[in-house]
């Protein structure tokens, strides 16, 4: 009850002044129509008396007669004050549109405090929505930031483990290359990579044929791939003084040859041959 009193005190204030000005109005339009009435006539008896039926020595002297006085204008009667229930009908009617105003006027004002909230809540809303979308953002760039410096720690691990296999590999290459080179070199020293050699060569000049434009003091770089058992795979030559005729043989009787002949040593096999191929004359 005291917010309503509190949020209605114009117009309760109001609507009691309105009340106060219709009865001093209504006492004052009564006070009015009691004091304009007219006084109530006495009635007096008497006797009228002819002046002409009186003596002469009675009469009184002949009045003048009186000059003619203009005949006065109606005076226009002051317009009679309206009925009490008009005119509480007219404050009435007055009162319920500044009622209406004063509704209208607070409607409005609370219409526009909604407003006003709705669009304090809307902006914090976005807000909100800002600052999640932001956050989400943030925490995408703190993941792919993390994500490349795993991929990057990986790819360096990975990077220093092939150097680390690669130089391993190296390294026993280079003790496989030292150790065939020792072998090798002791094979030499006891004559059996010659005999290997000199057994290839001759094996690949029996199945020459020697073409027409083979000229006296032939030498022919060969480059062998065999396989295990003596089988040619492949054959490619090296510097040659021969014709393109005299270089086509020599590569065919190296085919023709296959599979080449066994060391004696087993060692002494390789699977990549050098041969030097100088034919008897």
């Amino acid at each position: 009850m005291p917010d309503f009193v509190r949020e209605h005190i114009r117009p309760l204030v109001g609507a009691a002044g309105l009340h106060l000005l219709l009865f001093a109005l209504i006492a004052a339009t009564a006070w009015r129509w009691s004091s304009s009435r007219p006084p109530v006539p006495m009635a007096i008896e008497g006797v009228a008396i002819d002046e002409r039926s009186l003596p002469e020595d009675l009469r009184g002297p002949r009045p003048k007669p009186a000059p003619e006085k203009p005949v006065p204008q109606p005076v226009p009667a002051a317009p009679a004050p309206p009925p009490p229930e008009a005119a509480l009908e007219r404050a009435a009617e007055a009162e319920r549109e500044r009622a209406a105003e004063e509704a209208a006027r607070e409607q409005a004002a609370l219409d526009a405090r909604h407003a006003e909230e709705a669009e304090r809540a809307r902006q914090q809303k976005l807000a909100a929505e800002e600052a999640t979308r932001k956050a989400a953002e943030a925490e995408t760039q703190r993941r792919k930031a993390a994500e490349a410096e795993r991929r990057k720690t990986a790819e360096d691990a990975a990077r220093r483990q092939e150097a680390a296999e690669q130089q391993a590999r190296e390294a026993e290459l280079q003790r496989s290359i030292e150790a065939e080179e020792a072998e090798a070199a002791s094979m030499a020293a006891s004559g059996v990579v010659d005999q290997y050699r000199a057994e290839l060569e001759q094996a690949i000049e029996r199945s020459w044929i020697r073409p027409p434009s083979a000229q006296p003091g032939l030498v022919c770089t060969l480059y062998v791939t065999q396989a295990p058992g003596g089988t040619v795979l492949d054959v490619r030559l090296g510097s040659c003084n021969g014709d393109a005729a005299v270089r086509e043989s020599i590569t065919n009787a190296v085919f023709r040859a296959s599979p080449l002949p066994a060391p004696a040593d087993p060692r002494a096999f390789a699977r990549r041959l050098e041969i030097v191929f100088r034919p008897t004359e």
